[in-house]
């Protein structure tokens, strides 16, 4: 199904289809919610064993309705949802909620319920089933049986929620309300037979009310459509939070290669958000205090804080919070502190401290005032955290009043630190536009994730090499015809001979300088040091003798020794990384960089993107290593040729795609990285090709 969310989200008509005359029931709560948050359109309640429900006409069936709804909540039980969305259908109705359960989220007869109700729904947009609904407080229409709309203060705001547990955006919307956070849309999307997250963030890209969406996610059924509604939103200069349980990787599957152990579902969900543009959280309470602090405030343009006290030990804790974080408290120059010294007078101000202590004169509201006014026109502080100490709680005014009357003028992005539980000053706070929380660790994260970021480029794409004949070899291909794959789509090897005895080991040898590396050939062996199938630095002339210990320790472990030896250079100064594939199940088909060769999954330093990439992300995914400073010039090093890199997974990125789903398993270990005249070569390699 495709078209417009417009009618599901602002009808001017709703038909409540089984619509109870309790208040109670779940079948009554809609009505009565719509009726208590000021819905102005009309209602239009189906029942056939009621004339009027709560003073509204009721209709005995849907094809009895006045007109055509724009919308329609369906109230009644599985098996009579799939014929009332039918009888909907026929009428033209843009839009219906679905809320039972009893399809898919139970058992195959469940699946096979859900699979006609979408068949009977035709071109009609449909919401769950097994949701809770939907609100847009913006305009007040509420589209829920949720009992948490009994709450009689539903706040209007910039953030939009989306959930995929009912019960969690009913959580999210009752701890809004408290922390005083207003809200613009929000939305359950159940089982998602129709309507998925995606729809509904592409949805509030257009959304004038939205400036933030809030999203709890279980899964995601279709990545492209996500991505593409993610950018409709950066676009659109909207941010995307993410809070994504399922983080513990029991009963994920590891490829054969190194990088299916490294390469863990939730790593790669990090990598897509990340791609995305979207800023996923840890904690469950920054899924609602992050979208709100950025909805509420421009953040800041550097990292220099002022935090504002008149309590050493909360803002200790902020100051703490932040530094971790990435900020600094520098002190107030000579100039700012002479000014800060008129205000605090007799008050045994220390100039030379940030924490600015404003000891027993933080506790006029004057002074407050202009020492945020003060601070924020010094030109010396990106950001003002002004600390809500315990004296304020039976005195909110004390520290509200004037930052609520100091960001009102001021452009200086601002952040409260509530020090006490008082939920009092942080819901006043938020409902003025400041943002406000109760822990140290909120407001560092807050200002942290509003920081401009500005992604990695070299402006230049790079260059994609395709075979003219793609490659037609199939199975677990070995070492030496792996990397002659790799060779097609632009990724050179190392310089290599392949012989098929030792007879010709030393001629090979001596091609190479004074040391080669000799291995053994076989497509039935992944991890050839396993069975001593690789030996280093051995000279030339013992090229020969090497290759027999090879195959006496092969045949010891079973493995043939038929496919021959390779003999390879023993290349140095170099760094050593690691380029492999895996095909997430959720997520498609993901690349991943890191530290490489022998010590690759002790360091586990490893970077991954999902497929499609741009430049950007893998600049990104490489610029993101712990040990990209190696890779830079690391204290006066010769920095390796990063453009190059780039490139070479950028073909590698190719090379998967072009395969498409025949690709089982690719990785490159080690890729060897330099600044030489070929700066980047694979040294070994692994590529099985189904059929």
């Amino acid at each position: 199904m495709t078209g417009s969310l417009d009618r599901l989200f602002r009808p001017r008509s709703v038909a409540l289809i089984g619509a109870s005359t309790d208040p109670k029931k779940i079948g009554g709560r809609p009505l009565h919610f719509l009726r208590k948050h000021g819905f102005e359109g009309e209602i239009w309640p189906v029942n056939p064993h009621a004339a009027e429900i709560d003073g509204y006409r009721s209709y005995p069936d849907i094809d009895s309705l006045p007109g055509v709804p724009d919308m329609a909540v369906v109230l009644v039980g599985p098996q009579q949802a799939v014929s009332a969305t039918a009888s909907l259908a026929r009428k033209g109705c843009g839009a219906a909620i679905v809320l039972a359960g009893g399809f898919l989220e139970t058992d195959e007869t469940g699946g096979d319920r859900q699979r006609e109700l979408v068949k009977s729904a035709g071109d009609m947009r449909l919401l769950g089933p097994n949701t809770i609904g939907l609100l847009n407080l913006t305009d007040g229409i509420t589209l829920s049986a949720s009992g948490a709309l009994d709450i009689e203060d539903l706040h209007a705001g910039g953030v939009a929620v989306i959930s995929q547990s009912g019960g969690i955006l009913g959580s999210l919307l009752s701890r809004a309300v408290a922390r005083g956070i207003g809200l613009s849309k929000l939305a359950a999307t159940g089982n998602e037979a129709d309507i998925d997250v995606s729809d509904v963030m592409a949805f509030l890209a257009r959304d004038d009310a939205t400036s933030v969406v809030a999203l709890y996610l279980e899964t995601i059924r279709n990545p492209t459509a996500f991505r593409n509604a993610a950018s409709q939103l950066k676009k659109a200069g909207k941010k995307l939070v993410v809070y994504k349980v399922g983080r513990s990787e029991i009963g994920a599957e590891a490829a054969a290669s190194h990088t299916g152990a490294l390469a863990g579902e939730d790593r790669v969900f990090d990598a897509f958000f990340c791609q995305c543009g979207a800023i996923r959280v840890d904690r469950y309470d920054d899924l609602i205090d992050l979208p709100a602090g950025l909805a509420m405030m421009t953040g800041p343009n550097g990292k220099r804080l002022a935090v504002l006290t008149h309590t050493g030990g909360a803002a200790g804790l902020v100051t703490d919070a932040c530094g971790m974080a990435g900020f600094d408290t520098p002190v107030p120059s000579l100039e700012t502190a002479a000014r800060l010294g008129d205000l605090l007078q007799d008050h045994g101000f220390s100039p030379d401290r940030n924490p600015v202590d404003l000891t027993l004169a933080g506790l006029d509201p004057e002074i407050v005032y202009r020492a945020i006014m003060t601070l924020s026109a010094s030109g010396e502080y990106d950001a003002i955290i002004p600390v809500v100490g315990s004296s304020s709680v039976g005195r909110p005014y004390m520290v509200a009043d004037p930052v609520i009357r100091a960001a009102a003028t001021e452009d200086i992005p601002i952040v409260v630190y509530t020090s006490p539980h008082a939920p009092g000053i942080v819901a006043r706070l938020n409902r003025e536009g400041v943002p406000a929380f109760d822990t140290p660790e909120a407001c560092a994260t807050v200002l942290a994730r509003s920081l401009p970021v500005e992604p990695p480029g070299s402006g230049r794409s790079p260059a994609l090499v395709t075979p003219g004949h793609p490659p037609a070899a199939s199975g677990q291909l070995n070492e030496f015809d792996a990397k002659r794959v790799f060779a097609e789509f632009g990724i050179p090897p190392v310089r290599e001979i392949a012989v098929g005895s030792s007879a010709g080991a030393i001629d090979a040898a001596t091609r190479f300088g004074n040391q080669v590396v000799v291995k053994i050939l076989s497509r039935d062996l992944l991890h050839k040091s396993e069975i001593g199938g690789v030996r280093t630095s051995v000279a030339p002339q013992d090229a020969a003798e090497m290759c027999d210990e090879i195959a006496r320790s092969a045949e010891r472990h079973g493995v043939s020794t038929d496919e021959g030896f390779l003999i390879q250079e023993q290349v140095s100064d170099v760094t050593e990384m690691i380029l492999g594939f895996r095909r997430d199940p959720a997520l498609g088909a993901t690349v991943l960089i890191g530290v490489g060769g022998t010590m690759t999954e002790f360091y586990e330093d490893v970077a991954l993107c999902v497929l499609p990439a741009t430049e950007t992300d893998i600049r990104t995914m490489i610029t993101s290593l712990k040990m990209y400073p190696l890779l830079d010039g690391y204290r006066g090093s010769a920095p390796a040729n990063i453009d190059a890199l780039v490139q070479a997974v950028a073909r590698f990125a190719h090379m998967c795609q072009s395969f498409g789903d025949r690709l089982v398993d690719a990785e490159i270990n080690p890729l060897f990285v330099n600044d030489g005249e070929i700066p980047v070569k694979a040294g070994d390699g692994i590529l099985i090709l189904s059929e």
